[in-house]
């Protein structure tokens, strides 16, 4: 990834940043404060409009990584929901100590994943470093 892309996606999570802090500002407003309101609401508007912008001049910089950020979005809004259905006992990420991998028992695979979740049943949910939503069965996976 080249460093106006870098650069352009550090911009992005700072102003993401800040729209999150201005909606828990818009959620302590009193809810007769309509100026204050507004006001709030339409910073976060601008900052929406902000990011818009940026994305696209990742996309007309570097297609290919814009469409892998997506893909990765998309990824992460759908575990998101997974997550809200299924319980999840268990939730890890690779770290510099521990890789993050589900061993398969089918062919002895192993996938190498962003986020290993593993559920009540056993069975485990991943984001794999392609940024797709895996599903596996308890019987599916060694332990």
């Amino acid at each position: 990834m080249n460093q106006q892309v870098q650069e352009l996606l550090k911009r992005i999570n700072y102003i993401e940043a800040d729209m999150e802090i201005q909606r828990q500002i818009l959620c302590s407003i009193p809810s007769g404060d309509r100026e204050e309101i507004e006001k709030t609401i339409q910073l976060i508007v601008q900052k929406k409009t902000m990011v818009q912008g940026l994305r696209q001049e990742i996309k007309n910089t570097d297609p290919l990584v814009f469409e892998r950020i997506m893909a990765f979005e998309k990824a992460t809004g759908r575990f998101k929901q997974l997550a809200a259905e299924k319980n999840f006992i268990e939730v890890k990420t690779p770290n510099e100590n521990e890789p993050c991998n589900l061993n398969l028992k089918k062919n002895n695979q192993t996938i190498e994943c962003l986020v290993k979740a593993k559920d009540e049943s056993g069975g485990y949910t991943i984001i794999s470093y392609n940024g797709e939503i895996l599903e596996f069965l308890n019987d599916e996976v060694m332990v």
